[in-house]
């Protein structure tokens, strides 16, 4: 799952980031020092994003295609690799992270890649 070309983080059950590769710091803004301890919620752009993410904890290994931000609040389309280990009787989830824009030039090349929807979108109205 770790690869150089991908952003890597490690957090634990509390959402707690406990290791990250430079490519992630770079990703999302923070400095090596700064990455211990900020919570993975960060990074996430929607509130339903981040729900659905955690709820799915359990899963031993899943994927997601979700929009995220860097520390100054640009967001992106990313999919995230998570697989679940046991290490000391506590769980750890390695998350890879890939820039959807890194991977596909258009909307139309990484439309195959979206497994499924996290949730419902919200339906929207014209007034």
């Amino acid at each position: 799952m770790k690869n150089k070309e991908s952003a890597y983080c490690e957090i634990n059950d509390h959402g707690r980031l406990l290791t990250a590769n430079k490519r992630f710091c770079r990703l999302f803004g923070y400095k090596e020092e700064q990455v211990e301890w900020h919570y993975i919620r960060d990074v996430f752009r929607y509130d339903q994003d981040w729900t659905s993410f955690i709820q799915n904890a359990t899963v031993k290994a899943s994927h997601f295609i979700v929009r995220l931000k860097n520390r100054k609040g640009r967001s992106f389309l990313a999919s995230i690799s998570r697989e679940a280990s046991e290490v000391n009787g506590k769980t750890i989830y390695q998350n890879t992270f890939q820039k959807l824009s890194d991977i596909a030039e258009n909307e139309s090349e990484i439309s195959f890649m979206i497994e499924e929807s996290l949730y419902d979108a919200p339906q929207t109205l014209a007034l």
